[in-house]
């Protein structure tokens, strides 16, 4: 039988990690990835270094927990709104809305902070394309759940949905260096207008077989 004192000390252990990777997260965002230091980190959990190196012993470590952790949380968002969307008390209109707030906010930044480091550090990048890989597999299979109800194929609604998220991840670059909520708004306006049509319209029949429906 397990001994309270070591299931004390195993829970202690879980909570210290976990800070610290979501101190990782505040320090990469604020700070942004270079300047984001393992003892600043420490000193957002309220640990010691040496703590920190118990858990992650290289920066390359906690970098990948907290990408993960990003990604997680990303999963159970979309997975909530879609579950929304699904019973009815969430449009595809506000579906919309929520993937441009989280691919033009915090998600989206802290993701791209860690995906532009991994470009030019080929170890990063071989640690990091399983973690993207899982991300974008659970997304496949909520966009095939998300679309289980129209005469879409599981293929065909991946292809929409990740059109969208691409789009707004795109639209999320640009604001880095193009502040202007107006030029997004037009685009996400005229996004929500036309998904409903990709999903179970003429131009999602024309988007799969290039032809357009006989005319009446």
């Amino acid at each position: 039988m397990e001994e309270p004192g070591l299931r004390r000390k195993q829970l202690r252990s879980v909570a210290t990690r976990d800070r610290l990777i979501r101190s990782a997260l505040d320090e990469i965002f604020e700070v942004g990835y270079h300047a984001a230091t393992t003892q600043g980190i420490a000193l957002r959990a309220s640990v010691s270094r040496g703590a920190l190196l118990h858990h992650f012993p290289n920066r390359a470590d906690i970098v990948i927990a907290a990408m993960e952790a990003l990604l997680d949380d990303g999963t159970r968002q979309i997975k909530a709104v879609t579950n929304e969307l699904q019973s009815g008390s969430a449009s595809l209109a506000d579906f919309v809305e929520f993937l441009w707030r989280l691919f033009s906010g915090r998600f989206f930044y802290l993701s791209l902070e860690m995906i532009t480091e991994s470009r030019n550090d080929p170890e990063l990048r071989l640690r990091m394309i399983p973690v993207v890989r899982r991300f974008h597999e659970a997304l496949d299979e909520i966009w095939t759940q998300f679309c289980a109800g129209s005469e879409r194929t599981p293929q065909q609604a991946r292809l929409i949905l990740n059109l969208t998220v691409c789009l707004m991840r795109g639209m999320g670059v640009q604001t880095v260096l193009r502040p202007e909520p107006g030029y997004y708004r037009e685009m996400v306006d005229a996004w929500k207008a036309l998904l409903p049509h990709l999903i179970d319209g003429a131009p999602g029949d024309i988007l799969f077989t290039g032809e357009t429906s006989p005319q009446t």
